[in-house]
């Protein structure tokens, strides 16, 4: 993908103004093969990725080949030798706009991407678009897909970028649109294969539309993670629900992307690895998080190193070990309690904050898990608030919290939860008192730190994040959780509603407030709530119901989409890619 400058760069926060109050109850060979094909001009040599590791033993074949391709995709040295190749090969020959250097995803990185390079006689910028499909026998119809890449609102009389959006196993046709600084124009076209998915996904995902006449926001919904036992994935599709992208990862999932502002991303591509991929689809980076398996979400911070929620010290081969060893010895393997710190320059790995160490009394009472983990907290979102401070949410004791000075002495500013849970622990005048009659947050997930708008005020912001609604944890079974609220479901088959939130804090006052949410489809664990477009539209994904909504600013849905995840869908973000 080609990131536009102004997207998120580290707050991992997103602005706007209040909701409305009202409340809405509502195969296998091809691109992956490390050279892709030439089409016009000069050909490349092609270079078949060396074998690298073993897939699961539930893949075919053809899959634990594909595997092997998709970790040496992620060979950072590969990719360069891949890039000099093109280098070389585009040297050799002239290419023009009207018969471009052309490779189908030659990097690996995007299924349904091209890479394009040419010259023009003089600077023009440069934008391109899709060709639509007509409907055609059990194939459905599809819109055209317009795009400017990554610096081609600048005149320049050199390109090179990459083309998303192409339709799966088809001949693409593509139209470069050049603008020359007087303004006129003209258009050259190429044509492109692109192969079937490589994954199991759908390529058109079954869309309803809602009552809203509000527009869709721009960008790309981004299906971060299903959790299949087959070949990992993350999957891009557009308003209509068409796939505009496959990006293959090594497994496990991507928990969000962030994009560091030069047309790349980061995101995560398994357990132990982080990746930044850049403008043109080549990885230009790996960072391994070395002792640590990562975990649900990461976050910039200020000097642009990666704070990464972890759990375990210990290596992966040595972690089953560990943990069998803990449950025979009736000792705890402690999860998902940790926040590590990756030196995106020198590649370092540093712990940051145990969370034991903050809540030792909490984490002593908690109960182990029959599998001998002791899952006491289970952070899972991270949003940096600047200057030390993040927002943590703990799904394990229904508690979003607010540290400071991480980097010293990590403290804890405040925490929004329920006094109930938090009496006795010493803690009780760090909650945030609850203003007005409102069912407390329950099993939370994707928190979001939304700024105020009002520069002349501080301490006020708003939180924004998934309630699922959901009271119940097995770390702490003697609570009752049905002291959230009347509305909290404790049975887990028996839930109907979660809900996108958002909250007013106020720090100086020490309380907060519910100003409005959407009632969404039940699910219990994961899911996503996100604040989109310039309209203050709210994307909601109910992960175990397998539906994302976008909703407009008075709850009311513009168009629900359903997909067939063999688990669920972990979270969907929309970026304008």
């Amino acid at each position: 993908m080609a990131f536009k400058d102004g997207d998120d760069m580290g707050s991992n926060s997103e602005g706007g103004q209040l909701f409305s109050r009202r409340t809405a109850l509502a195969g296998a060979a091809g691109v992956l093969a490390l050279a892709g094909t030439g089409l016009m001009g000069c050909s490349a040599v092609g270079a078949g990725a060396n074998d690298a590791s073993t897939a699961s033993d539930e893949l075919t074949d053809e899959q634990k080949k594909l595997y092997k391709q998709i970790v040496a995709t992620y060979d950072v040295e590969k990719q360069a030798a891949i890039k000099e190749r093109h280098d070389a090969d585009y040297a050799a020959c002239s290419y023009s706009e009207t018969a471009p250097f052309v490779k189908a995803d030659p990097f690996g990185t995007d299924t349904l991407s091209c890479y394009v390079r040419f010259a023009t006689t003089d600077p023009v910028t440069v934008s391109y678009k899709v060709a639509g499909r007509k409907k055609t026998g059990d194939a459905p119809k599809v819109a055209a897909f317009s795009r400017t890449p990554r610096g081609g609102d600048t005149p320049s009389a050199e390109h090179e970028f990459k083309v998303i959006g192409l339709i799966p196993n088809h001949k693409n046709t593509v139209a470069l649109t050049c603008t020359a600084q007087d303004g006129t124009s003209r258009t050259s076209t190429f044509t492109i294969e692109t192969p079937a998915l490589k994954g199991e996904e759908e390529e058109r995902l079954a869309v309803t539309a809602g009552e809203s006449n509000t527009p869709l926001a721009d960008g790309l919904f981004t299906i971060l993670g299903n959790d299949s036992s087959k070949l990992d994935f993350m999957y891009l599709y557009d308003n209509t629900g068409q796939i505009r992208g496959e990006v293959p990862i090594i497994g496990y999932r991507s928990h969000r992307l962030l994009f560091p502002g030069d047309g790349s991303m980061i995101m995560s591509v398994s357990t132990t690895k982080m990746a930044q991929i850049n403008a043109i689809g080549q990885v230009v980076n790996v960072w391994s998080t070395g002792d640590y398996e990562l975990h649900h979400d990461y976050a910039f911070d200020d000097d642009g190193n990666l704070l990464v929620l972890a759990s375990h010290a210990g290596s992966e081969a040595d972690l089953d070990i560990d943990r069998a060893a803990a449950k025979d010895k009736g000792e705890r393997a402690n999860v998902e309690d940790l926040i590590i710190k990756i030196d995106v320059t020198a590649g370092n790995v540093s712990l940051v904050v145990d969370l034991g160490d903050i809540f030792p009394d909490l984490k002593a009472s908690a109960k182990v898990a029959s599998d001998g983990d002791l899952d006491w907290i289970h952070i899972n979102t991270i949003q940096w608030l600047g200057g030390g401070t993040v927002l943590l949410s703990s799904r394990e004791t229904s508690t979003v919290i607010k540290l400071t000075d991480i980097y010293g002495t990590p403290t804890v500013d405040w925490l929004m939860g329920s006094p109930d849970f938090w009496a006795g622990s010493g803690f009780e005048d760090k909650l945030l008192q609850a203003q007005g009659d409102f069912s407390l947050n329950a099993g939370q997930h994707s928190v979001t730190y939304l700024p105020s708008t009002d520069t002349a005020t501080t301490g006020r912001y708003q939180v924004l994040l998934y309630d699922n609604n959901f009271g119940a944890a097995k770390s702490y079974p003697k609570f009752d959780w049905g002291q959230l609220g009347a509305a909290v479901v404790t049975d887990y088959s028996k839930g109907t509603h979660s809900f996108g939130r958002i909250f007013t804090v106020d720090e100086a006052a020490r309380t907060y407030e519910l100003v409005d949410q959407i009632a969404v489809p039940f699910s219990g664990y994961v899911s996503s709530a996100q604040r989109v477009g310039d309209s203050n539209s709210m994307l909601v994904a109910s992960g175990q119901a397998k539906t994302f909504t976008e909703y407009d600013r008075y709850g009311l849905p513009i168009a629900t989409y359903e997909m067939e995840a063999e688990k669920y869908i972990y979270r969907v973000y929309k970026y304008e890619l």
